[in-house]
């Protein structure tokens, strides 16, 4: 049986096409919003787990809303396609028709745009947004991450790209780096611990993914303390001397 809780979409969208549809879904699942670069060998993995969801297994996710579309831009950017041709008036004006309407197979979406990445949406203000280049091999598991933590008071960061714009933001909180080395059993005992440490502190816990396994305690930016491993009672009672 067809599911309507995921589909491909094509044309221009804005931010405001997804928080309508966000609203729509109205805190039931998170959304993820994915662009397949046909230029890209290894986008192969999230159209392979798109094709999945598709035959019936988005039915074990009921807390998973996807939308999808394809990407025609080059990975290096638009200034390594073809040299330009020379066009007359009349198909300039064409194309600028073309452009203006989208063209209903291809997706276009400012917050990713080299049309090559996804971003998934568990609230309008938490979006993890990953692209250019990202690990493609963590597509699945930052979906499943993103499920497993939504409603909790658990958040993500969007890699090392997005722990940068995190001390950009002058923003602070404690973030746990974890790597591919990090073992999922060992991710979720860590979310836990988490869990057992909210009354004991009020300041907000990150997970990101990324090539360290250490814990970063950020006031306005500034890393303050650092300690490799993952011992967040350490960190804590150091926080408080």
């Amino acid at each position: 049986m067809a599911t309507t809780r995921i589909k491909r979409i094509g044309g221009i969208y804005k931010d405001d096409d997804f928080l309508k549809l966000l609203r729509q879904i109205n805190g039931r699942a998170i959304l993820v919003v994915a662009i397949i670069n046909q230029h890209c060998d290894e986008c192969e993995k999230l159209h392979k787990f798109v094709g999945q969801l598709e035959q019936g297994f988005i039915d074990k996710m009921p807390q998973l809303i996807m939308v999808y579309g394809i990407g025609d831009i080059p990975l290096g950017g638009e200034n390594e396609k073809s040299p330009p041709v020379i066009k007359s008036e009349d198909s300039k004006a064409e194309d600028k028709k073309k452009s203006g309407l989208g063209d209903s197979r291809i997706l276009k979406w400012d917050k990713i745009p080299d049309s090559h990445g996804y971003a998934i949406f568990t609230s309008e203000t938490d979006v993890l947004t990953y692209h250019g280049i990202f690990d493609h091999d963590e597509f699945v598991p930052n979906i499943l991450d993103s499920i497993r933590r939504f409603k909790s008071s658990i958040k993500s960061i969007a890699g090392l790209p997005g722990k940068k714009l995190f001390k950009e933001k002058k923003r602070s909180g404690i973030i746990i780096e974890t790597s591919g080395a990090t073992q999922n059993s060992q991710i979720i005992e860590l979310e836990n611990k988490v869990k057992s440490f909210e009354q004991k502190s009020s300041l907000p816990i990150y997970f990101c993914k990324g090539i360290a396994q250490e814990i970063s305690y950020i006031v306005e930016g500034q890393e303050i303390q650092k300690i490799k491993g993952f011992k967040l009672e350490k960190l804590l009672k150091k926080i408080k001397k």
